[in-house]
Formats: C-alpha cells, structure tokens, sequence
C-alpha cells in the first residue's frame, strides 16, 4: 500500500491513505469484506474512511509550520519612475477585478456540492468543501466485482471529488499579474511613498 496518512472505517473493511494535503493515494478493501458489510452500505464506509483521512491530513497541516510562498506572476520591474494617478487607478481597478474573479470562484466551490462517476459507472459520489458527502457503489457489480476493481473505481472518484471541491489553485489564493505589482509596490512602502510623491 502507498506511504501516507490512512483511515479505516469503524467496520473495518475500508482504508483510504492520503497524503499530507488530503490527495488520494489509495483505497484498500479488507480481505472478505463482503462477509463484513453488505455491498449496499460499502459507499457509505468509503465516506467514513475518506473523510477521516482527509481530517489527519488536515490535522497534519495544521501542525507544521507555515510556509510562505511568493506569488506566481513575477512582479514588474520599475524604473523608479513617479506614479501617475491613471497609473494608480489602473492598477487598483486590476486588483479589484482579480479579487472579483477569484471571490466567485471560491464562492462557487464552496457553496455547491460536486459529483463523480467512474469510467465504469459503478461508483459515484457527492462533495462539497472537500468533504465527501456521499459515495454510492452498484450493489450488485460490486458483489461479483474483483477488490482490485472496486479499489481502482473508487480511487477513480475520490481523486476527482478531490480535486473538484478543494482545487489546488484556489489554496494559494488570489494571483495575477497585477496582484503581484501590487504587493511589489506596498512591499516596499518608502519606495512607494517617493513614487507617490510625497517623499523626495
């Protein structure tokens, strides 16, 4: 099974492993798990054993410390020049439209659970917020299916359940180009101040 952080449901028969920032590595069924769980209520111990995966992960980030990164756009190069005001209200309308942007895109994430099927359509489930709310696995191909099978299915839709209601680049928050000469310039408020003109 892979290195990561797992959690199994209180039955037993599932164990999901994650890694530290919740992605799924793998989901391993207990040998004769059928005997264990009906193949009705399977779904419901992959929910248990996600979500409390995802809580280790986040429990894990939550210890370590925190790491700044730079922004991604690089920051303009200025001259030193002075600042005119159209050049201010310019840059600040950019900001503003940038955080605009990304407001609606959090807002969209957060405020709508997201859903995924498996290629086979055996499996589906329901997030929201990065917490699985649902996963649902065809009784009856689960009954005949090979483990290895319902392990890659339900891999499959933890990943993409993953990635739809906790995308990566929304974490870093806001970035754009105008974002960045932003920081750039308040980041060094005495340059800013002179580029303002209201220091020599």
């Amino acid at each position: 099974m892979a290195d990561g952080l797992r959690a199994t449901d209180s039955s037993g028969v599932v164990t999901v492993t994650v890694d530290d920032s919740a992605d799924v590595l793998a989901v391993a069924l207990a040998a004769r798990w059928r005997q264990a769980v009906d193949p009705r209520s399977l779904g419901s111990a992959v929910t248990s054993a996600m979500n409390e995966a995802t809580m280790r992960a986040l429990a894990k980030q939550v210890e370590r410390p925190v790491v700044v990164e730079p922004p991604a756009p690089p920051a303009p190069q200025h001259d030193g020049s002075r600042i005119t005001l159209a050049e201010a209200t310019r840059l600040m309308d950019a900001v503003t439209a940038d955080l605009e942007r990304f407001t609606r895109q959090v807002s969209e994430v957060v405020d709508r659970p997201v859903t995924a099927e498996s290629r086979g359509g055996h499996v589906r489930g329901t997030a929201q917020r990065g917490q699985v709310l649902d996963v649902a696995v065809d009784p009856g191909w689960a009954h005949a299916a090979r483990d290895s099978e319902l392990e890659q299915e339900l891999v499959e839709v933890l990943r993409a359940l993953r990635a739809r209601s906790a995308p990566a680049d929304l974490a870093r928050g806001p970035q754009s180009p105008a974002i960045a000469e932003l920081t750039a310039l308040v980041s060094d408020p005495n340059t800013l101040l002179r580029r303002v003109g209201l220091l020599p």
